[in-house]
């Protein structure tokens, strides 16, 4: 199948007008892994004179393939593509995944990006996949295109840490056993929650804990419901919060929000956005028998957040 008029439209407005080095795949969370073959993707560019960059795919292909399969971003888009640039991508390319996307052959796709993106190099990741089908033999499918079409290929090996293959399936698995420790070590920094302040049922300023509740994509990826300690961006400030991530099971148990009590600070949050980095989960999410019961337990998070952000 030929190239999609969109897909070609995106490369082309894309190019960085110069011969490239590029990897291609959703790197969702940017982790280390991730930040292993950028790094490997810019020393090759460099060696080789040549502009390196990355095309994401968005939405995940999975969802495309298979329709009930349900999207768990451990980033946004637009956070992808700062963290892409931060790991030394000099430019980013988001590619929207189709269904027509999904039809073409590698054999057109590499054609595409010699001819849009003057690709001299590619590099690629331990689970590559290239074009409709994605065979097991990726690399040297590829390495017999580059010989054809001129551009070279390497693959790189997966990154391990600490003796775990660093994955966005395991930052995933361990997002839902709420162990934020393991999160950290494969992401390389804390996992990020943002959006703007908006309007709960302000219960928290009743029991003399106010909270600034964010809104996010409901395809973000959670972790376990509980209570966590955080650091929170407001603007320039970085300040340590008590998030609570669970559905109020004291009151009406309703949809998963995100309250958190930032710590020494006063002021009216509302539509500002906010940055809500977790550190540790304190405990678990659970109701309790009456207001003041858990009033008293809030000031013990607030105390256990201190002694564990000091």
């Amino acid at each position: 199948m030929a190239i999609p008029a969109l897909t070609r439209h995106q490369l082309e407005s894309g190019a960085p007008g110069r011969p490239t080095a590029l990897t291609i795949g959703v790197l969702d969370g940017v982790h280390l892994g991730h930040r292993a073959l950028l790094q490997r993707l810019r020393e090759e560019a460099q060696a080789r004179g040549l502009a390196p960059g990355v095309i994401t795919l968005h939405p995940h292909p999975r969802t495309v393939l298979n329709p009930r399969f349900q999207p768990s971003y451990l980033t946004s888009l637009e956070q992808r593509i700062e963290l892409l640039r931060a790991a030394g991508a000099e430019w980013v390319i988001p590619l929207t995944f189709t269904s027509e996307v999904a039809e073409v052959e590698a054999e057109e796709l590499a054609a595409a990006l010699v001819e849009s993106l003057q690709m001299r190099l590619m590099v690629l990741g331990p689970d590559a996949a290239f074009g409709r089908g994605a065979p097991r033999d990726v690399p040297e499918r590829m390495r017999r295109l580059g010989a054809a079409l001129g551009f070279d290929v390497i693959q790189i090996a997966p990154l391990m840490v600490e003796g775990e293959r660093c994955s966005s399936s395991a930052i995933r698995a361990a997002l839902q056993a709420g162990d934020m420790e393991r999160v950290t070590r494969l992401l390389g920094r804390y996992y990020e929650l943002s959006g703007p302040v908006v309007r709960g049922y302000e219960r928290g300023r009743t029991l003399g804990f106010p909270t600034a509740n964010i809104s996010i994509a409901a395809d973000r990826a959670l972790p376990a419901l509980g209570v966590y300690a955080t650091w929170v961006r407001v603007g320039e400030m970085r300040l340590p919060g008590a998030t609570n991530i669970g559905r109020r099971p004291t009151f009406e148990p309703g949809h998963i929000t995100i309250e958190t009590h930032i710590l020494d600070f006063e002021g009216d949050l509302y539509g500002h956005r906010i940055a809500i980095e977790l550190v540790t989960r304190i405990r678990e999410e659970r109701a309790f028998g009456s207001i003041d019961e858990l009033r008293e337990q809030i000031a013990r998070d607030v105390t256990r957040v201190r002694e564990v952000l000091r």
